[in-house]
Formats: C-alpha cells, structure tokens, sequence
C-alpha cells in the first residue's frame, strides 16, 4: 500500500478537518430536536451511562418534556426515540432513508463481526441474506418448525436445541449438549459486543484506533477472543450439517433446504458464505431473544403467583387432564396471551431496539436529521409510558384483557418489544411468538413455579433485577423451585420426550 508523504497528510487531515467544520456549522444553521447540553469536543459523551441506557434516555425525555433527543459524541449524532408515533412516522413512513444501519464499533471493527444480517447496513448484500432467511422461514413452514419445537420441549436447554435442530438439523443430546454451551458462551460475547453501552467504544467509536498495547484496551483483546469464537460457532456446526447432506442423513433444516432449493443455480457451491452467514444469525437470533422472553415470563409468574394460578386454570380448562399443550390450542387461551404481552411490556427483549441510520438530511416536525445520525427506537420508553400504561412498572396481564377479550384500543407489545420497525422489522417474529406461546403454556400446565427456601424452610422473597451487559434485556439468574403439578402425570406426558438419547 502506498504512503502518503508529510505534505501530502497534511493537506488530508485539513480537508478532513474542513470538512467537520462545514457539518458542524451546517448542524448549528438548522434546528435540531431538543437534548441535553452539547460541551465542545466531547458532546454528550459524559452524561451517557454504559448500562440502563433505555433508562437514562425514557427519564431524559421527561426531563426535557420531549419525546424526540438528540444528542452528539466525537464523530456521530444520536437521535433517540421515546414515541411509538415518531418511530411509525420515521422508520416506517420514510423507511426509504431510516432502513441502514450504523456500525457498531465494538462489533464491526473491534471484534471483526461483519456478518449478522441483522447489523448490516441496507443494500444488496442484506436483502440477499434477508432473502435466504425468509424464503425458509415462511409461514408455510410453521408447523415443521413447530413440531421441532414440540419434540425439544423436555430437553435442558430447549431454546438452544430448537435452534440447533431449527438451523443445522443436528441431533442434540437432552442434557448438557456441548453445542449449545459453546453457542451461549460466544453469542454472549457477540451480544455484549452489540450492546449501545457495554463498551465505552460504542459510545465514542473513534476508541477503536487505540493500539492494543495501551492501557485500558482490554477490550481489543477480548474481541479478539470473541471473534476466534464466533468463527468457531459458524463453521463447525456448518460443517457438520454439510456431512450429513453428503451421508444421505440429513433432516430438513435452514441448511439442508436452502442448499437444496438454491442447487441447480449457476456456481453453486455448498460452502456459499451467505448460507452459512445467515444460518449463524438464524441460530443466534432464536436463541437470545427467546431465552430472554421465557426467562422474563417465568420470573413473572414466580413474583404473582395469583397470576400463575389463574393461567393455570384457563389452561386446565381449555386442554383438559391428558395430553400437553399445542399450538391449536393458543388462540383459545386468551389471559396467557394478555400475560405473554404484559411481560414483553414489562421488560421488552430489546429495549432501545437495534438502531437505525439516516441516509439522508431530513427534517421533521420542524427539526433538522442530520444524513448520518443514528436512531434508537426506545421501546422501553415507549411501553413504559405512564399515559398510556398507568404504574408501568407493575406486572399486570389484565392491561390486555376486558371481560374475556383481548383489547385491540392500546399498544400491543408483541409489535414492537422485539420486532423493530419498517423494513428492518424481525422477519422471523412469527416463529419467536408462536415458540415462546407454546413454551409458556407448556411450562404452566405440567408445572408450579416458587419461590425458593433458604436454610430454615422460609420463602425467599424474588425480585426483578435485569442484566442490561447486551444489546438485549433479560433476568439475571434468579432461583426457583419447579414442582410437578398436583394431578398432572409430568412424567407420563412427557415420556416421548424424555430420555438421554440424541435427538
């Protein structure tokens, strides 16, 4: 790679330099949305906390009386959304130029991670790999999905197994698979890596260019580790799934049907990136959201048990005394629905969403979008707002319920606590809703959830404390004891199912 010489560095670095003063005279010209106070250089670098973000920015927005912020760090503009309408406005009515995405500088350049469609800015290469993912996950292949998801319900770490069989078609063992360990620990990594605030390089992205040499650059050696592990992940399991196809073994999977449906096209070849690309953020995705959705409805239905014990008697009522839940049997159980949308309220899997970028300058409602500006959809805000959700830290499922009936006159969770907006919106909220319906009527029906003892035979008192380390929101681990029901055979209903055989 050629050198720039001294002169010709220095005549770079003004014109860059210029070329900051232009944007920023251009910004302080127009009229931006309200936020807090901008210091010179630093922005609002110092007032932007690592963890509880959705926090800071929903308690922000009320300070300042505004439902739209801006605020700036070295180098990037923020836009932060605390209003389901502004968000509907931006992200859906002008997707045109609010459907990018912005790189997240801990993810992108620090571990190297390029590659979950999710992230990728919008152009060619993500509707590619959105293609692949949607031409699989239709609803026409529900029932396949759901009857995979029946059959991993008694294994130890279902969420992991359903993906692992969903994705790759690979048998899972029923206990401790070494996969699914494996995958919670790397998408972990890739997860905190993603988070607005786990690392102080998603706050001010011009930290990456530290030298890895330098004190406090841990975290360049972390992502490098995260990476090694996120190769790991996308290959071996590929790989794997490639050797059954080959061996005639294969049963069908995101692997083994995309491969075959996209066969017969000109250059063809099995170890196609984007097949294996969009299956490593097929296997993440299901796992983290799901997980962090059942985690937060158990933790629920462990703090009222009243509410437990009147969603066990619709689905007494509604299933009878032998045979477990199916997905039939979902749209009849109408208070588990109005609980299932209360805890994706009270605790959104993704609570300032994954952030959009502008495209272009915009203005609206009179203020100036700068071309560039991240945008955070504050769902917690949103799904917080006491307007709209009266003492919204309360867990109560009959916000969602009138006289039997599921209300259509106020926010559903279920269209924005995890799903996004506009064209960036989850292609795959169809399968998370129906797996984490069938997970939490299941669960209920075979079984009591309370509260553990301590030492002396007393109840210990649970709480709602929320881990915030990742792009997403779930309980941290909490305990409890999972007791068969009275009059339930679990171990009968469950026989097909049970067992230390591969699935």
């Amino acid at each position: 790679m050629p050198r720039l010489d001294t002169p010709t560095t220095i005549v770079v670095s003004l014109c860059f330099l210029v070329h900051l003063a232009y944007r920023y005279r251009q910004k302080r010209s127009k009229h931006l949305p309200p936020g807090p106070t901008r210091w010179p250089i630093v922005g609002n670098a110092l007032i932007i906390p690592l963890h509880n973000q959705h926090q800071f920015y929903k308690e922000l927005g009320q300070q300042l009386d505004t439902k739209i912020l801006y605020l700036e760090v070295p180098g990037q503009s923020i836009l932060v959304i605390n209003d389901i309408n502004v968000a509907q406005d931006l992200l859906e009515k002008r997707s045109t130029i609010y459907s990018s995405r912005p790189d997240i500088p801990m993810l992108a350049d620090v571990v190297g991670h390029r590659t979950f469609f999710a992230f990728m800015p919008y152009g060619n290469e993500w509707r590619a790999h959105r293609r692949l993912f949607t031409q699989y996950f239709s609803e026409k292949s529900l029932p396949q999905i759901q009857e995979k998801s029946l059959d991993v319900q008694a294994t130890n770490s279902w969420i992991g197994a359903l993906s692992t069989s969903m994705t790759y078609g690979l048998p899972v063992q029923r206990q401790h698979d070494p996969l699914i360990h494996f995958a919670e620990r790397a998408l972990g990594g890739s997860a905190a890596a993603a988070a607005p605030g786990r690392f102080l390089v998603n706050v001010i992205p011009w930290l990456k260019y530290v030298p890895d040499w330098m004190p406090g650059a841990g975290f360049k050696r972390l992502g490098k580790e995260i990476m090694k592990e996120l190769v790991q992940l996308r290959e071996e399991p590929y790989q794997a799934a490639l050797q059954m196809i080959d061996n005639g073994t294969a049963p069908p999977s995101f692997v083994s049907d995309t491969l075959e449906k996209i066969r017969d096209q000109p250059n063809f070849d099995p170890q196609d990136p984007y097949v294996k690309q969009t299956a490593e953020q097929v296997f993440g995705a299901a796992s983290d959201t799901t997980r962090g959705a059942v985690s937060t409805f158990i933790l629920a239905i462990l703090m009222h048990p009243e509410i437990q014990r009147k969603i066990q008697q619709e689905l007494d009522s509604v299933i009878g005394p032998d045979r477990l839940p199916d997905y039939s049997d979902i749209p009849r159980l109408k208070y588990l629905a109005a609980a299932v949308k209360e805890s994706l309220r009270w605790n959104p899997v993704l609570p300032t969403s994954v952030p959009h970028l502008v495209s272009e300058d915009d203005e609206y409602m009179g203020y100036f979008i700068p071309k560039g500006t991240v945008v955070m959809s504050n769902t917690y805000a949103m799904l917080h707002d006491e307007k709209v959700f009266p003492n919204p830290k309360e867990f109560d499922p009959g916000r969602f319920i009138k006289d039997g009936i599921l209300r259509d006159d106020i926010i559903d969770p279920e269209s924005i606590a995890t799903f996004g907006f506009g064209r960036r919106i989850c292609p795959g909220s169809h399968i998370a809703l129906a797996n984490l319906y069938i997970a939490a009527a299941s669960l209920l029906y075979l079984f009591d959830f309370l509260p553990p003892l301590d030492a002396d035979g007393n109840l210990v008192e649970v709480t709602m404390n929320i881990s915030s380390d990742s792009i997403g929101s779930e309980p941290e681990k909490f305990d409890c004891r999972i007791i068969p029901r009275k009059g339930k055979d679990a171990h009968g209903l469950l026989k097909d199912y049970m067992g230390t055989d591969p699935m």
